[in-house]
């Protein structure tokens, strides 16, 4: 007998793909349970199995830097601090760093994620804590299924209390922009190519500029309640922003920015941040 449940959670990450670099992500997680019927006619308690499976990915998944431990450009070091450096040096001699405590990036014992390789990989972690009548579970991680513009950003909130002051983290988002009370969706995929594959960065929060063999990089670091973090990303992916990356503030820098692209008209955006949720703006300069 099998039980599904659709839509379990939503997983909030940035990964490292080798190819384009730091991505954020959102993933819808699906389960399905194989198991016996008990002496209730019923295979598991939901309820709980539900709530367990939740609990596993907040702790070890979300509002991560998930790594290819095993792609072969990788190294990690355990630092002093026990904190966890992950460095990526690519075959053109372009690199990637992130520094961070320990909890913060999730080691995926693989040479490139997917959502598939991810939900295998889940799925062998968190068998052993589900209920022993429980045969098999079966983990399904896909993005959001839309035709929107949208676009992947990764970013950290230092002043956040919980996992969002992670320094890499982030989400996949579409975006709604109404230009005098009607949707444009050229303005949409305009800003959706802005922001291809972003890292949103805090003004505040940048160290320097580092200059390395004809590349630029920008060399982020701050102190949040969970320890001290730190980033090296290549200049080209990142967008500056004098304010906190909040949704809140996302949705209004695009909308001023627009309004101030295409004075006198009602500019109104809907920043997501991940799936189903998000941030209005609106703004109109006047000529």
């Amino acid at each position: 007998m099998k039980l599904f449940v659709k839509n379990l959670t939503h997983v909030d990450l940035s990964y490292f793909c080798p190819a384009r670099g730091l991505l954020g992500e959102s993933w819808q997680a699906d389960i399905v349970l194989t198991g016996k019927l008990n002496d209730e006619s019923m295979v598991c308690d939901f309820s709980i199995v539900k709530k367990m499976i939740k609990q596993w990915l907040d702790a070890h998944l979300d509002h991560t830097l998930a790594v290819p431990a095993q792609h072969p450009n990788t190294q990690l070091v355990t630092l002093d601090d026990e904190r966890l450096r992950f460095v990526f040096a690519h075959d053109n001699g372009q690199r990637f760093e992130c520094v961070a405590p320990s909890q913060a990036i999730a080691q995926l014992p693989m040479a490139e994620i997917t959502p598939e390789q991810a939900a295998k990989w889940v799925e062998q972690q968190i068998l052993n804590l589900l209920p022993a009548e429980l045969e098999a579970v079966s983990v399904r991680f896909k993005p959001e299924a839309t035709d929107e513009a949208h676009y992947q950003y990764s970013h950290g909130l230092k002043k956040h209390s919980g996992n969002c002051q992670r320094i890499a983290h982030g989400h996949r988002s579409v975006i709604e922009i109404y230009r005098n009370g009607e949707r444009d969706r050229t303005l949409e995929q305009d800003w959706a190519e802005r922001w291809h594959d972003i890292y949103l960065g805090t003004q505040e929060d940048l160290i320097g500029i580092i200059e390395e063999q004809g590349e630029r990089y920008h060399h982020f670091s701050y102190a949040a309640n969970q320890g001290l973090f730190e980033l090296i990303i290549r200049s080209p992916q990142v967008y500056m922003l004098a304010c906190d990356t909040t949704v809140e503030s996302l949705s209004a820098h695009i909308a001023e920015q627009l309004a101030k692209e295409n004075i006198g008209d009602s500019i109104e955006v809907h920043a997501f941040e991940g799936i189903g949720k998000g941030a209005i703006s609106e703004v109109r300069i006047e000529k």
